[in-house]
């Protein structure tokens, strides 16, 4: 039996049509688009065929047999390998295909020389069947076989969108659907003490495309295998499989915030203990199309100059870095934002320029206004007075975190003595407080009758801040 394989000639089908190797031929069907890879060039035996109609004759011993024995010798999810038995007195064969996922159409897809064939381009995860004939030639008349019909299917594609969805004491994996799966097999592997991939269980296609893996320890390595297959005939095609390898508790970063200035955004969030670094990912589509725009080591990422006023989307994804260059991704943490001009940021008309999910203090100098966000949604905002802008007291600006509480203290420095019933410090000696000396907050007081550097705010609105802050909440001021 000779099942040497073949070197290609691309076959290309046009209307009813098909060229293999410059040689024009009459095709039955023309469902089906493929390539064919085959020994030697064709010696023109389907040129004549589309002059001249074949004769189908039974097989006589003074002229030729039938085609038998073929086999698959191919696990390819676009590619299917065809060999059989060498033809007694055969000039060549023709090969037929067809979709019989999509109709029981047959298309004449090559003429070869020799019992193999490569037929590629084609879909995945698709039953085909084909049909074999053994030709010879005599006086200008192409005599065909009756053709040998073959069963077969391409190999399961491999899935798409293998992600991680949740990173904490249970891993949690989801993938997209192959419409025409049957089901996928779940291997996991732990990395620390190099086992090979054991099967955890089958998910069947009419069930949800996710596995959770509550059998795991925090900060360990693990690997999982997907790989998809579809019964056909009570026969596997099975993918080779593609895998994910996750950190337990590699989880997303929490307190995502962005605030956007100058058609800039800038995004900060909380550290995560097990990550060395963040991906930082942005989308016009809260959905789709999201595109890695740097990878840092800190908790903070400044784009470059946005169009002003597109509402952008972000992803902030934790990730590891480990040994020999390679990489571990957690999950991620989003929000969106409106790309913002300096110039929308009025007095007239205070505007948070901040977006998140967390809990956080914001506070806007130019427009001397305060707003608290508790779980992302807006709990308060208020008018305060900053620092007298005088170059001396001014309140400093950037990201900061409350660093200290107190009730019922005395603030003092040179020139002042003051009683605050609240006090929620943030950078040295500037802090949140109220100001029971005021009577009025907001506008242009801060110029020329402002603070020593601190946020003065109204007595109701600081207290019931306080009663919602803890250590560490984040205090974004500019």
């Amino acid at each position: 039996m000779n099942m040497k394989r073949s070197r290609l000639i691309p076959v290309v089908l046009l209307g009813a049509t098909i060229l293999v190797s410059g040689t024009l031929a009459i095709s039955h069907h023309t469902a089906n688009t493929a390539s064919v890879k085959s020994e030697a060039p064709q010696s023109g035996n389907i040129s004549k065929a589309s002059n001249k109609q074949s004769k189908f004759d039974k097989p006589r011993s003074t002229m030729m047999g039938s085609v038998d024995n073929i086999v698959k010798i191919s696990e390819e999810a676009n590619l299917i390998t065809l060999g059989w038995d060498e033809t007694r007195g055969a000039t060549g064969y023709f090969v037929y295909v067809c979709d019989k996922d999509e109709s029981d159409s047959y298309t004449l897809i090559a003429d070869v020389s020799k019992p193999s064939a490569d037929i590629m381009n084609l879909k995945d995860t698709t039953k085909y069947w084909f049909k074999v004939s053994a030709y010879t030639e005599k006086d200008g008349v192409i005599y065909e076989t009756p053709a040998a019909v073959f069963k077969t299917a391409t190999q399961a594609g491999e899935v798409n969108n293998l992600d991680s969805e949740r990173s904490s004491s249970v891993l949690k994996i989801k993938w997209d659907k192959i419409p025409k799966a049957t089901a996928y097999e779940v291997y996991r592997a732990d990395k620390k003490t190099n086992s090979e991939y054991v099967l955890c269980t089958v998910i069947q296609n009419d069930q949800k495309t996710v596995y959770e893996d509550k059998d795991v320890k925090e900060g360990e390595l693990y690997s999982y295998k997907i790989r998809p297959y579809r019964i056909i005939d009570n026969l596997q095609y099975c993918a080779k499989g593609k895998t994910i390898d996750l950190i337990s508790g590699l989880s997303a970063p929490s307190n995502l915030i962005a605030r956007s200035a100058n058609t800039r955004v800038t995004l900060n969030w909380d550290e995560k203990e097990l990550a060395t670094c963040y991906n930082v990912y942005i989308s016009e589509n809260e959905k789709s199309g999201f595109k890695l725009i740097g990878t840092t080591e800190d908790t903070s990422f400044s784009t470059e100059k946005l169009k002003a006023g597109t509402t952008y989307y972000f992803r902030v994804q934790s990730c590891k870095k480990l040994g020999g260059g390679k990489t571990v991704n957690g999950t991620w943490s989003t929000c969106s934002i409106k790309a913002a001009k300096d110039e929308e940021n009025t007095r007239s008309a205070p505007k948070s320029t901040i977006s998140g999910k967390g809990t956080y203090i914001e506070v806007s100098i130019a427009q001397q206004h305060m707003w608290f966000y508790k779980d992302g949604k807006l709990m308060l905002d208020t008018d305060v007075v900053t620092g007298n802008a005088d170059g001396e007291c001014d309140t400093p600006t950037g990201n900061f975190s409350v660093e200290s509480m107190a009730r019922d203290t005395t603030l003092t420095g040179p020139g002042y003595s003051s009683f605050v019933n609240y006090w929620m410090g943030f950078y040295g000696g500037c802090g949140i407080h109220d100001a029971s000396w005021r009577s009025s907050f907001g506008g242009d007081i801060y110029q020329g009758n402002g603070s020593h550097g601190c946020v003065n705010t109204p007595y109701e609105k600081v207290k019931k801040i306080y009663e919602n802050v803890e250590y560490g909440t984040p205090v974004y001021v500019y």
